[in-house]
């Protein structure tokens, strides 16, 4: 063997009378490992908590911008779908988690009534054409090209 590289009786007898073999404090390492690992878990999920509200946000944000901008179809020449606000006032957004798990849901979420579906889908209302407003496909787009750019796929 080359030198420097000989396993010999007396260093053998060394490591078994210190009773270990190998690294040394590798109860330190496996602790400070572990708490790196711990510490690192909890700051991901923080910042992925952080990304959901913010994505809610937006979402909303977003969706009552466009019930607010897009063109009546039952008054023309009015811009926006506010009537008498409740379609603005309920869209919402909601983050919730369990476990490791974010849900984040945006829409009509708590109070969901067919004349919204008929505004944001289009369809007849009041014996006049409603042209779809697509506040939801909004507020999907804006929410994921947020996320997107945060590196959630």
């Amino acid at each position: 063997m080359a030198a420097g590289l000989d396993s010999t009786d007396k260093h053998e007898a060394e490591v078994m009378a210190k009773g270990k073999a190998g690294v040394v404090g590798r109860v330190a390492l496996r602790n400070g490992l572990r708490g790196f690992c711990r510490t690192s878990i909890q700051t991901v999920q923080k910042d992925v908590a952080e990304d959901a509200l913010n994505a809610a946000i937006i979402a909303k944000t977003t969706g009552q911008n466009v019930i607010a901008t897009t063109p009546s179809s039952l008054s023309p020449g009015k811009v926006g779908r506010i009537w008498t606000g409740a379609m603005w006032e309920d869209f919402d957004a909601a983050v919730t988690q369990r476990g490791n798990k974010i849900n984040l849901r945006y829409g009509w979420i708590t109070r969901k009534q067919k004349y919204y579906m008929v505004q944001e889908h289009g369809g007849t209302a009041f014996g006049k054409n409603i042209t779809p407003m697509h506040a939801l496909v909004a507020a999907k787009v804006a929410t994921e090209n947020y996320l997107h750019d945060k590196g959630v796929k």
